[in-house]
Formats: C-alpha cells, sequence, structure tokens
C-alpha cells in the first residue's frame, strides 16, 4: 500500500554526504530503492538543524536538497496541488524545514527566500530555545519569541505549514493562538501512551485535529512506550488506537516515521520498522488490529494527501 511519510531527515544526509565529498545524486543512490520497497510514494524531505546552524549553512541544505531532487529523475517536487495530484509514477517530495536556529534577522525575508527554494513546510525550532521559539528542552516558561511571532505571520500569509513537533508547550499553544495558522505534528505520538516531553498531550492532539491537521506516528522507539520491551510496531499502532478511540474516527492520523538508519550515530529503532524498507509493517499491524481497509489507506496516505490538496 501507498505511504505518505511526513518526516525524513534527507536533507541532513545530503550535507553529510557533501562533507565526504559525496556531491551527486545522494537520493538517487541511497534513497529512492529504499523509498521503492517500502512503497513510500510521497514524502517530505526535510533539512534538519538541530541549533548550532547559521544561516549560511541553512542556506546550503536547503538550497542543496532542492538541487538533488531536481537532478533525481525518480523523484518529482511538489510545489503546488498540482505537482502533488500529478500521476507520473515517481516519488513526490515536498521539501520542509526542521529548526530554524539560524534566524537571527529578517525573519520576513528569509521565510520568503526559504519559500522560493520550494519549502512549503518548516518548524522554528528542534529542540532548542533560538531566537524565534522553544523546543522541549528550552526554557518551560518560554515560548514564541517577537522573531518567531514574524515567521508565524509570514508563514501563513504564504499559506506554509507549521510543523510543531519540536516545541515545547507554551510555544505549541502560542502557535496555536493564530487562527489561521496550518498547524501539524509531523512525527509525534501521543503522551498519555508514552510520557516523554516530544509527544503529545490529549488536549494538544485534539487542538490540532480540530483545526483539521494531521498527527504523524512517529516509529523513534523512546516516543512509543516507556518500556523497552514494548518499542515495537505493535505498540506504535497502540498510539493509533487511542486517537481513534477518542476522537472516533482516523481523521488526521499520518505517518511521520522519522527513519534514522543513515546517521552516523546510533540511534536505535522501533522493532519492525528499522529503515523505510520495513513500512509496511506498519500497514501489516493496522490490518492484524482490526483496522478496516480504508482507515488504513487513510491512514496510510490519503488523509496527508487531502491536508496538501488543501494548502499547496
Amino acid at each position: 500500500m501507498r505511504l505518505f511519510d511526513l518526516h525524513a531527515d534527507i536533507g541532513y544526509d545530503i550535507i553529510q554526504k557533501k562533507k565526504q565529498k559525496i556531491t551527486k545524486d545522494v537520493i538517487k543512490n541511497y534513497h529512492v530503492e529504499k523509498f521503492h520497497k517500502g512503497e513510500i510514494a510521497f514524502i517530505c524531505m526535510a533539512s534538519f538543524f538541530e541549533g548550532k546552524e547559521t544561516w549560511d549553512e541553512m542556506k546550503d541544505m536547503i538550497s542543496s536538497t532542492r538541487k538533488e531532487i531536481d537532478d533525481c529523475d525518480a523523484v518529482d517536487l511538489v510545489l503546488t496541488r498540482e505537482d502533488l495530484e500529478k500521476d507520473t509514477g515517481n516519488v513526490k517530495a515536498i521539501m520542509s524545514v526542521e529548526g530554524m536556529c539560524g534566524i537571527h534577522d529578517e525573519p520576513r525575508e528569509k521565510i520568503r527566500w526559504m519559500y522560493a527554494q520550494g519549502v512549503r513546510l518548516a518548524s522554528l525550532c528542534w529542540n532548542d530555545e533560538n531566537d524565534l521559539a522553544t523546543g522541549v528542552k528550552g526554557n518551560l516558561e518560554h515560548g514564541l519569541h517577537p522573531l518567531g511571532r514574524e515567521v508565524v505571520e509570514e508563514m501563513i500569509s504564504l499559506n506554509m505549514i507549521i510543523d510543531v513537533s519540536h516545541t515545547n508547550e507554551k510555544t505549541f499553544w502560542d502557535i496555536m493562538s493564530y487562527k489561521d495558522a496550518h498547524v501539524i505534528a509531523t512525527h509525534s505520538n501521543i503522551r498519555d501512551l508514552c510520557n516523554h516531553p516530544r509527544n503529545l498531550w490529549k488536549q494538544q492532539a485534539e487542538a490540532i485535529l480540530d483545526r483539521g491537521g494531521l498527527i504523524g506516528m512517529n516509529s523513534a522507539p523512546a516516543f512509543i512506550s516507556e518500556h523497552v520491551e514494548e518499542r515495537d510496531c505493535e505498540h506504535l499502532v497502540n498510539h493509533v488506537k487511542w486517537i481513534k478511540d477518542f476522537r472516533g474516527n482516523v481523521d488526521g492520523i499520518a505517518c511521520g516515521f522519522d527513519f534514522m538508519d543513515f546517521y552516523d550515530e546510533y540511534h536505535g529503532y522501533c522493532k519492525g520498522l528499522k529503515d523505510c524498507t520495513q513500512a509496511q509493517n506498519f500497514v501489516k499491524e493496522l490490518e492484524l488490529h482490526k483496522f478496516k481497509k480504508e482507515e488504513i489507506q487513510a491512514i496510510a496516505y490519503e488523509n496527508s494527501v487531502a491536508y496538501f490538496n488543501r494548502y499547496l
């Protein structure tokens, strides 16, 4: 079954390969085959910034990712609704940004530059606290900063989607106070099931879903369960079941696997979901939990396609 993955740090991998003097065809040579094996038909390719990068480093990763997508004949860049809907048989890629730590001035101009490069989805911070916003490792009493409010306003004006997966609670609610903001959590699970600060409390999940947003189920093991023996695909599906039980449907539930097999450091992985080649195991697990075919299709890709169709 086709899958729409809302979060993969492909931009990070591109720039790491560039540092290793592998400067060409990273997506083609290191990712496309895996996409096909996992039936990843749509993917948000994130340029990931952990908090130390400069604006020039941000520009380098974003522009390098754009060039890689443009040069790969197996991947189509999605900029508009028409790009998303066009059936070419290729993987559809949406450019995203995770963290904007390099923005210290002229935020509106820099957001417009990102948009011109093709970025349609972005988060203001990673786990860090930067000049824009506060992530889950920042000061609990801090939220959006004045420059961050300018970023949110500019993203709204451009119809860009705001990702709140790494924000702390205050930043989350500061962003949600903008009624016109398009807000999703690309790769977060449910904190009521697994008490990790990267996950969403019920009230947060409800606020996103009430606005018609998406919550992408994350395969990172620490976000699935506090118990090591439960960090598997079955218990990831428990987060899906939990949302369905309290909402009464699967609207807004999506995939945001956050596979990290290409990182140098070992981050661990969910049993059964080591990388995107195993992504169909998530579909199989949904079937084992007696989800209906139409519900599985919605979670796998239809909810995400419909969402981006509304805002591209």
